[in-house]
């Protein structure tokens, strides 16, 4: 053997986004469950990144099923949805569970992503003996009164209903789609 040996490192990994961003859903939904102070923005966060792991998933999914992905990713992702679920004969009603969750969950997430400045007034006029609410607590934005743990857990579950649904129709061997992906390596002595 030489005196200076060299040594060739090979790696190669496969990255599901769709369930790393799924997993940051969870895991912010899981600290603003044990931490009330700052659940409101872990709440907020939580479901960002669920509407990120749907969007996600309809990339993933697409570029299986279509050779022209890269035309139809420009779609909206109530668009792609119902691209996929043609291809796939998925049946689709907004109107119930899970599928109502698209409306609510992209347009927080709309809201989100082009934030800008809003000025919210409120006037009512009630009975003086109905007046128990503190006039010093804030008006809120529809997107922050999303920003709850019910909402977050709900969103939650029926994304992870869509994805299975449009998984398992897609004919892909996975049972469970949420899996992080593949990583390899291997080094070999060169002389």
């Amino acid at each position: 053997m030489k005196d200076n040996p060299k040594v060739k490192i090979e790696k190669e990994r496969t990255i599901h986004t769709y369930a790393e961003l799924w997993h940051t859903s969870k895991c912010l939904l899981k600290k603003g469950q044990d931490n009330e102070a700052a659940s409101f923005h872990q709440f907020m966060a939580s479901l960002v990144f669920t509407a990120f792991t749907l969007e996600a998933y309809l990339n993933h999914i697409g570029a299986k099923i279509f050779t022209c992905w890269n035309d139809l990713e420009r779609l909206s992702p109530k668009e792609k949805i119902n691209v996929i679920a043609e291809k796939l004969s998925v049946q689709v009603d907004y109107g119930k569970r899970p599928w109502q969750i698209m409306k609510k969950l992209f347009g927080f997430r709309n809201d989100i992503a082009h934030g800008k400045s809003v000025e919210i007034k409120s006037e009512e006029v009630i009975p003086l003996i109905n007046h128990t609410e503190d006039i010093h607590d804030s008006l809120r934005t529809s997107w922050e009164m999303f920003c709850t743990e019910r909402k977050a857990i709900k969103a939650r579950e029926d994304v992870e209903n869509i994805i299975k649904t449009i998984h398992k129709a897609s004919g892909i061997k996975d049972d469970y789609p949420f899996v992080f992906g593949l990583n390899f390596g291997s080094a070999t002595v060169i002389e």
